[in-house]
């Protein structure tokens, strides 16, 4: 039997920054211990694992393969138990004594009465359906909670209200979904910082002069204070001070230059450089991860052009959650290459089609996912590759900015 793609997940801490990564498959039911441990080596998952831990539906059977548990070292997963597990002797004695060798343990929790049952010494997680923990665990369950000294793992978060509530009640984790829906609520007045960063990168996808692109970092200071920012950054690697537009234009190069500018879009409000961006994170991630995978479908000679195109599609697929528009009206006024505008527009052609499984990755339709990868020829090891590798280089951009 073939192996069932994997599909990663950022959780969030309560400040939104990624915290750890919820990991699933497609069938979990044909999935086996052996599976797991084989996408994790193969996709090189160790490093990202280090930094934000794996949140693992387990089979409580997998407990006495320990080969399995030991392929992560310590701190790198968290190991979910189904709720089922609370009335099996068996398999608490078995969670106790991997408990004992330091490893991380989780239960799914199916109501607030049974929190008292679940021994410390067996689990130091527990994993909360969101509607639940807010509407159905009392305030005694909260205590209880507290007291037990349990993380708290939380599922199926779909608004910003209810990820501040259960911030607010000290959850350690929860789930990300939220950051792409969009609140009409919150609608404003024109984002002007933005609309100047969108002006630019329409100037650089028209190959425009750069004396038309630097008159607009001219109007912007904040947009000017990065650029060179950027440019005289160690990572840029300019020998001397950068001190003009025209230098740090030509220093930077034309395509490094629109996809910094890809992702300033998301920036908020193009300040708070240290504070925690999960949807410029998530853009991020899925124009990389696009990327990645583009590779798997284009001929040497057409890679870097493809892959610039994959990217692009990727990291604009969020810019209608963030700018609260119709995306047909922001196109309107990016002048892209007609297969991005397709893809993001009608998931039309090779790009769409891969957009389409990245979001129904996202959105937990596996069945779906998994369908369109096959429909394109990109196996599991590949997808699963791309994504460790995207959300690894995601990962790093706000300490980097």
């Amino acid at each position: 039997m073939p192996d069932p793609h994997s599909f990663f997940r950022p959780l969030l801490a309560a400040d939104k920054s990624w915290a750890a990564l919820d990991w699933r498959t497609a069938g979990r039911q044909s999935a086996e211990a052996d599976d797991l441990v084989r996408c994790f080596v193969d996709a090189g998952a160790a490093p990202l694992a280090s930094v934000m831990p794996l949140v693992v539906p387990i089979e409580p059977n997998w407990l006495t393969e320990g080969e399995f548990i030991e392929k992560f070292e310590t701190d790198q997963a968290i190991f979910v138990l189904p709720a089922a597990a609370l009335d099996d002797g068996r398999v608490i004695e078995e969670c106790a004594g991997w408990r004992r060798k330091g490893r991380h343990l989780a239960l799914q929790l199916a109501h607030g009465g049974r929190i008292k049952d679940v021994p410390r010494a067996a689990f130091d997680h527990l994993q909360v359906d969101a509607t639940l923990a807010r509407y159905e665990l009392s305030a005694d369950d909260l205590s209880a909670l507290d007291r037990g000294g349990f993380r708290r793992i939380a599922t199926g978060v779909g608004s910003l209200g209810l990820f501040e509530w259960l911030a607010a009640r000290h959850f350690d984790f929860t789930d990300s979904g939220f950051v792409t829906i969009i609140d009409p609520t919150s609608a404003g007045e024109p984002d002007l910082p933005r609309l100047k960063v969108l002006k630019l990168l329409s100037l650089v996808l028209q190959d425009a002069d750069s004396c038309q692109i630097e008159e607009v970092f001219r109007q912007e200071a904040r947009l000017s204070y990065n650029l060179l920012r950027l440019v005289n950054s160690v990572a840029v690697g300019a020998k001397t001070r950068i001190s003009s537009f025209h230098q740090a234009i030509a220093l930077l190069g034309r395509r490094p230059l629109q996809r910094w500018l890809q992702l300033l879009i998301y920036a908020d409000q193009l300040a708070h450089a240290s504070k925690p961006n999960p949807l410029m994170q998530l853009a991020a991630e899925r124009g990389r991860q696009m990327e990645l995978l583009a590779g798997n479908l284009a001929s040497p000679a057409d890679a870097a052009e493809t892959g610039d195109a994959a990217f692009m599609t990727g990291i604009f697929s969020l810019l209608d959650t963030l700018l609260k528009m119709p995306m047909s009206e922001i196109l309107a006024d990016l002048p892209l290459p007609p297969d991005v505008a397709a893809a993001l527009a009608l998931r039309q052609g090779t790009l769409g089609t891969l957009l389409a499984a990245v979001l129904a990755g996202e959105a937990s339709d596996f069945t779906q996912a998994q369908a369109l990868l096959a429909s394109l020829e990109i196996g599991p090891a590949a997808h699963a590759r791309a994504q460790i590798a995207a959300f690894y280089w995601a990962s790093r951009i706000n300490s980097e900015r």
